[in-house]
């Protein structure tokens, strides 16, 4: 799988934990609106499209319990002889490989090193063998629409 499709799965692979989960339509609210009328004004999307988009979308309760329960508070000894595997040594050396141009690149315009990209990579989607379960406007309209914490942050990447 390539970097740009890796990247954009990252955020979702860490919270696509189940294949099975509750989920309810999306209901229509002044922030919903809101932010329609936001994407058509600063974007030029259609209305009546996203109205539409927005009726299909599925609060996810799994995506909501599992960021309300993080695992990233565990030390990391805990997570050492989950990472550092030679399966997951050897496939972090060959997305690499595979990649080193597009990770030359985004080290160069973001200023983050190729190593620290795939080691993330590695950890959030284990190379792409784990995409998630969930469409990605059903994950990000969860946390930007159901979870008050971070939904600023999640509206934006709902934006983008």
């Amino acid at each position: 799988m390539k970097l740009k499709t890796m990247l954009g799965r990252i955020l979702l692979s860490g919270l696509c934990l189940t294949a099975v989960s509750c989920t309810s339509n999306i209901k229509e609210t002044d922030r919903m609106d809101a932010f329609i009328q936001q994407m058509v004004a600063t974007h030029q999307f259609d209305e009546s499209e996203l109205n539409e988009l927005f009726r299909s979308v599925q609060i996810k309760e799994n995506i909501l319990k599992t960021i309300s329960k993080p695992a990233e508070g565990l030390p990391w000894h805990k997570y050492r002889n989950i990472f550092l595997t030679e399966s997951r040594i050897n496939g972090g050396v060959k997305f690499w490989r595979e990649n080193t141009q597009a990770l030359a690149a985004a080290e160069q315009q973001y200023g983050v090193p190729a190593a620290v990209i795939v080691a993330i990579i590695g950890v959030e989607t284990l190379y792409g063998q784990n995409s998630g379960n969930h469409r990605v406007i059903d994950a990000l309209s969860t946390l930007a629409f159901a979870y008050p914490p971070r939904s600023q942050f999640f509206l934006g990447e709902l934006e983008n």
